[in-house]
């Protein structure tokens, strides 16, 4: 396990500097406030932060067992939420994001959360919809939205 948690910090320690390079590329500030690298940078100094401070506990940790990075129970879940995931990315062109989320989320949430259908049908169409407008309206950054969306809002 020691062994894992160090090998991944230091790859997010790299990708960190990498990225943090990548973010003063852009401007950081500008005369009217923060610039289009202010919120990459400092997200990703704080992930680097964060990783170094792992490195160095992870280094100076007592070696622990064989154990291994996933236990053998754990793989269950991890694919119950990983699956579906890869399966609504594979289907992106058709469902689009904004769709895809909406049945991700109640798939999640009924077959894991085991949460009651109105909470459901509230955060699946909630959640969705409001990052439509928040990436579309508001940000105008147009997200994949399938062949499904696109003829709904834009006929055939």
């Amino acid at each position: 396990m020691k062994k894992a948690e160090t090998v991944v910090a230091v790859f997010l320690v790299l990708f960190s500097l990498i990225m943090v390079r990548e973010a003063l590329r852009l401007s950081i500030w500008s005369s009217i406030g923060p610039g289009a690298g202010f919120f990459p940078f400092w997200l990703v100094l704080g992930v680097g932060i964060c990783a170094v401070v792992i490195v160095v506990q992870s280094l100076r940790a007592p070696r622990a067992g064989d154990e291994p990075f996933i236990p053998p129970g754990a793989w269950r879940p991890l694919l119950v939420a990983f699956l579906p995931m890869v399966a609504i990315l594979a289907m992106l062109r058709y469902l689009g994001i904004y769709i895809g989320g909406m049945l991700y989320l109640t798939g999640y949430m009924w077959l894991v959360g085991r949460h009651r259908w109105p909470y459901i049908v509230f955060v699946s169409i909630l959640i969705p919809l409001a990052l439509f407008f928040i990436f579309e309206k508001w940000f105008f950054l147009l997200l994949p939205k399938g062949i499904l969306l696109e003829r709904l809002l834009y006929g055939p």
